[in-house]
């Protein structure tokens, strides 16, 4: 299926003018705040080719918006998936399809499931529905009291079905919220836990970010590292300390929560350009992606190193224990 196609379909299908374009969040609104025209040298392209080129990837990154919270087929499609581990060299020398533990839940299963983990409230609840990471309960709770306020009333629940991805089994739901300009989506990666019950990844659900988006960028960009959980995208921003073109891959990196448009540079030959060049390997125009980041010195503010590609998704193999 071309891009054409499956564009047209994406608009057809999840674009009714009553309702308007559905998108992940912010996606679309994405923006440079410092200005790439002025001084420093290096490759950066001008004011009307720069504007074209983040109208563009904002294009792409609201087409795979669209396939998050789409349908089922789309969704598996674009970004497509297969699976990894969290370890950059690991994910590059594991292609081998999961061998499923335990049943997976049908589509009534799922649905409840995660029905029950945006409603949950309760600690003891909390504690068996969600694959928490390092959250404690109390924040689990609080993010969920106030997905009204950021993403408008819940509408509905959508089964996606099931995938490998990460050296785990996965089942998807996408939980589609009414939004406040446009309707926002959020999926729902479901996992079972060593003893087989399933759990929803509260992490992935959440888009963690560590540290948050505004303190990465407070004070002109202070903080020095990053784990986020994006949507990237190939793109040719080079310059300051990346200009050397044959030394540098560069990415286009957004998210939903934030309007910044970054760029994440790989050193060519790394585990981590391997491991961001097959992301796009089947032709992808972009794909959610967890990784950590790093500043460099002399680097714009939102010019960053990308250091480890921790997941080829938002959910990984091995969150960091939590307590309820």
């Amino acid at each position: 299926m071309s891009a054409d196609e499956i564009q047209r379909g994406l608009r057809s299908k999840f674009q009714p003018e009553s309702r308007g374009g559905l998108k992940l969040g912010q996606v679309t609104r994405v923006r440079h705040r410092d200005d790439p025209l002025g001084g420093g040298g290096g490759h950066k392209p001008g004011r009307g080719r720069q504007k074209t080129r983040t109208m563009m990837f904002s294009a792409l990154c609201g087409l795979a918006a669209l396939a998050v919270i789409g349908g089922s087929v789309v969704v598996w499609v674009l970004p497509r998936l297969k699976p990894g581990v969290a370890d950059s060299e690991a994910w590059m020398e594991s292609d081998v399809k999961v061998a499923p533990r335990f049943p997976s839940p049908d589509r009534k299963e799922a649905l409840d499931l995660v029905r029950r983990a945006v409603t949950a409230r309760d600690a003891i609840e909390i504690a068996a529905l969600y694959r928490n990471g390092a959250a404690r309960s109390a924040e689990i709770v609080g993010f969920l009291n106030a997905l009204e306020v950021t993403d408008g009333r819940l509408e509905r629940y959508e089964w996606l079905g099931s995938m490998d991805v990460n050296g785990l089994l996965v089942e998807g739901v996408a939980v589609v919220f009414k939004g406040h300009e446009k309707p926002a989506g959020r999926i729902a990666f479901l996992t079972p836990d060593p003893a087989g019950n399933w759990q929803m990844d509260f992490d992935a659900f959440a888009r963690t970010v560590s540290p948050s988006w505004k303190e990465l960028f407070r004070n002109g960009g202070e903080q020095e590292q990053a784990r986020v959980r994006v949507i990237a995208g190939r793109d040719v921003y080079y310059n300051g300390p990346y200009r050397d073109e044959s030394q540098w891959t560069c990415y286009a990196i957004v998210s939903p929560d934030t309007d910044e448009l970054l760029h994440g540079y790989c050193r060519v030959g790394t585990p981590e350009a391997d491991g961001m060049s097959r992301l796009f390997s089947d032709g992808e125009a972009t794909s959610r992606v967890t990784l950590e980041l790093r500043r460099t010195k002399d680097a714009e503010p939102r010019q960053f190193e990308i250091s480890r590609v921790l997941a080829k998704d938002w959910i990984l193999p091995d969150p960091a224990g939590g307590d309820s």
